[in-house]
């Protein structure tokens, strides 16, 4: 069979082919779109939204902050950031860590109390209970040693 006649019958195919309905099949088929007009509202329609529901939006802490900058850039680059003087990122830096303190304090008092009133014996701790009580007692020494040098 020739080249040409081989061209012509394929040419004939896709014509009869062209031609045919084609049914289409897609995923959504006849359902109507969803009725979300305000799906992906602003930071202004979830501070009304919790207010309806009796919350307050607040905003996010100084040192929530300044950790995710830690954890996301190196020292340099936290360093270098310009919306904060140096003086101003130590002064907010242990303001928080000292709130952080008092929250952690309080934590404490209020079980050591709980322990007291229940007679709950140290003997009774779980295996990893005495260990993270051991590993928060050397973190506390080293803290305490880091802030006599400031």
């Amino acid at each position: 069979m020739s080249l040409n006649k081989k061209l012509d019958k394929m040419t004939e195919a896709w014509e009869s082919f062209k031609h045919e309905d084609i049914d289409e099949a897609n995923v959504t088929s006849n359902v109507a779109g969803y009725e979300t007009p305000k799906a992906f509202g602003d930071d202004e329609d979830e501070k009304k939204n919790a207010e309806q529901l009796g919350y307050k939006k607040v905003k996010e802490s100084v040192f929530m902050k300044m950790s995710k900058v830690m954890n996301e850039i190196s020292y340099k680059a936290y360093k270098s950031d310009e919306t904060l003087t140096s003086k101003q990122k130590v002064n907010k830096a242990i303001q928080e860590v000292n709130s952080k303190l008092f929250k952690i304090e309080r934590i404490i008092n209020q079980n050591l109390k709980l322990k007291n009133e229940d007679g709950v014996d140290s003997t009774k701790y779980w295996k990893s209970t005495r260990n993270n009580l051991r590993k928060i007692s050397h973190k506390m020494m080293r803290i305490s040693e880091r802030l006599l040098k400031f």
